[in-house]
């Protein structure tokens, strides 16, 4: 699947086919009609929606932009650098009242969030896939979405670097994302470097 996808995203003629040919496949193999994509802006540490599937406008204003401070999924996962679950967004803590409120009001009971890293170690984003029953996914699922989100990351970089005008900024960027990472994960106080490898499996809220 990873190479058939590799080829697809090849094929993909700019940076918004290759997220919504990635997320159209992912929503697939999970079963979902719930999800998105967010690239990050390493100029502000935020994360903006690029591609989505299925939300209201209530929810795609409220989390236009996510930073790793926020308590949301895709939030944690930007400061962990990691997959994170939420098998239940009700249950949740972490979840600030307006951000549960949002979520809930869609209709979601669960999310997960798995960064988009490119085999160089480049963090571009966040995939999100969202459910609306409490659900925790199996080890298999979490593989399959961890190798779409490190293919499309390293679609985006690609087609980035193909653009004569945007290939310098593509490597400032790069650099910016790594810098950035190594200030969360020193405030975090994880001591992991940026382009660990992510672990196998989830790490489970």
């Amino acid at each position: 699947m990873g190479d058939l996808l590799a080829e697809r995203l090849r094929l993909c003629t700019d940076v918004s086919s290759v997220l919504n040919t990635t997320l159209d496949r992912c929503l697939t193999l999970v079963g979902t009609g719930l999800g998105n994509i967010q690239l990050v802006d390493w100029s502000t540490g935020y994360l903006s929606i690029a591609a989505q599937r299925g939300f209201s406008e209530k929810f795609l204003s409220f989390f236009a932009r996510v930073g790793a401070h926020d308590g949301s999924a895709c939030g944690r996962a930007l400061r962990a650098r990691d997959v994170i679950i939420v098998d239940d967004v009700e249950k949740d803590k972490s979840f600030s009242p307006a951000s549960r409120s949002i979520v809930l009001g869609d209709g979601v009971r669960a999310v997960q969030s798995m960064p988009l890293i490119s085999t160089s170690g480049a963090f571009v984003g966040m995939l999100s896939t969202h459910f609306g029953t409490v659900r925790s996914p199996g080890d298999n699922e979490l593989i399959a979405m961890k190798a779409l989100a490190q293919a499309a990351a390293n679609a985006v970089i690609a087609h980035r670097a193909r653009r004569a005008d945007l290939y310098p900024r593509s490597l400032d960027l790069i650099a910016s994302s790594r810098a950035l990472l190594r200030r969360i994960a020193r405030d975090n106080g994880s001591g992991r470097e940026p382009g660990d490898d992510m672990k196998p499996f989830a790490r489970r809220i």
